[in-house]
Formats: structure tokens, sequence, C-alpha cells
């Protein structure tokens, strides 16, 4: 049985909250590093930032909410003499 979509979307909402927020945490220290030592400039840093952190956490929220495809125990013909 699935979960019907009101849940569906809070889990993804959740998930994506949770992928940005580790994202974005993970970022700081070579944000802060690349600016300290001038070589990047703030907006470029947090342009690039953004299109990181919207890449990492979409496709880790998209593949945990993807259901898993359905496989057939065995190949058909296999086994068959």
């Amino acid at each position: 049985m699935s979960w019907p979509i009101k849940l569906r979307a809070m889990s993804f909402a959740v998930t994506m909250g949770v992928t940005i927020t580790e994202s974005v945490m993970g970022s700081l220290p070579l944000s802060l590093a690349l600016w300290y030592f001038n070589i990047a400039s703030v907006t470029t840093i947090v342009e690039v930032i953004i299109v990181i952190v919207a890449a990492i956490s979409l496709s880790i929220s998209i593949y945990s909410h993807v259901r898993p495809t359905d496989f057939p125990r065995r190949a058909s013909g296999e086994g068959v003499l």
C-alpha cells in the first residue's frame, strides 16, 4: 500500500529541508575560505552554492522518494528446458 499524496509531499519537503540544511552547513567552511583568501566575491560564492545545494538536495530527495522497480524473480525462460 502506498502513502497518500499529502504524506508523500510532506516527506519530500522534510527531506528537502534536511538535505538543504546539511549541504549549506557543509559548504560554509569552503565558502568562508574562498571569501577570506579573496579568491571569489560573495555574490559569486552565493550563486554557485545555491546551484550546488539545489542539485545535491534534489538528487538525494528524488532518489529517496522514487518507488523501486519491480523486477520479476526470474527472467522469462530461465530454468525451462
